[in-house]
Formats: structure tokens, sequence, C-alpha cells
């Protein structure tokens, strides 16, 4: 009769056991899927999604022959479009890639301007002692108009990438 007793405490055990796995593993929450954008509603909503990891599906027109760095995804029109840079996450890119439809997923980065890069912060000419002369003035004041009205450039830093199938 003990040993009845023992084997059934044994087995309340080992099923109290295996059931509390199965709740714990029930608990975990499904990974989110993100929201994926065209090309098209990608570049309209741009400048509040940089520095954000976005998903983005579209069609591959061109890829950098010299080692597959970058791939060009269209829009709805070809003058619609954004870079994907591979970098170390994703590898390279391939030719054979080219006319398939792609599910990027990385960074949005906005491209710094030629201003941006010559006088990041308006830095020249505040230091103490230093001032500046009337062309370098002229030439910072061409450069802040032109950059005010520049068209803002996107690109997307890669980290995954999906191929869809039809």
């Amino acid at each position: 009769m003990k040993k009845i007793a023992l084997i059934s405490l044994l087995a309340v055990i080992l099923f109290a056991c295996g059931q509390q796995t199965k709740k714990q593993e029930a608990k975990v929450e499904p990974e989110k899927s993100a929201v994926v954008l065209s090309v098209d509603e990608l570049l309209q909503k741009a400048p509040e999604l940089a520095d954000n990891e976005v998903v983005v599906k579209g069609t591959v027109f061109h890829v950098c022959q010299h080692g597959g760095e970058r791939c060009f995804l269209m829009g709805s029109t070809e003058d619609i479009s954004i870079r994907v840079e591979a970098g170390e996450k994703l590898g390279a890119f391939t030719q054979e890639q080219m006319g398939s439809e792609l599910e990027i997923t990385g960074i949005l980065k906005e491209v710094l301007t030629e201003a941006d890069a010559h006088n990041p912060g308006k830095e020249h000419g505040e230091a103490e002692g230093e001032v500046e002369d009337a062309e370098t003035a002229a030439a910072h004041e061409v450069l802040a108009e032109n950059q005010a009205a520049a068209e803002r450039v996107f690109f997307i830093e890669g980290l995954k990438v999906k191929e869809m199938t039809e």
C-alpha cells in the first residue's frame, strides 16, 4: 500500500510540474509583427521615422555591381526609390535579386547635407577670438539657404532581409 501511495504521490508531482511548464509557455507573448510599409509610405513618413527601425517592402530595381553593398527598392514608379545599405548584418545583395520583391528591416537614416558636413551646429565664427570674414559669412549663408530648400534624403541601414515569394 505504501508503494502505491508513493508512486501516486510521485505521479501527481510530475504531472503538476508538467502543467507549470505549459502555463509558463502559454504566457510567452508572440513576437509583435511590425507594420510593413511600401516605399511610397515610408518616404512620406520618413521625417518622423528617422533613426528608428522600419520594415519596408519593395521591388529591387538596382543592385550595386561592386560587391552588392547596396540595392535600391522601387516605389510606385522608378522615380520613387530608397537605398538600402547591406552592412555587416546582411552581407551583400546579389544580382539575382534584381526584379524580386524584398521585405527589408533596418534603421532609417537621413543623409547629411553638405551644409551639415561643413558647418555642424553652425560652430564656425562662434569661438572666442575667432572672427568670420565677409566671404566665409556669405558662404555659410548660402549653405544655410540651400540646406533649408534642399530635399531631405533618407536610406536604410539593413538589419534583416526576407525575399517574398508569390
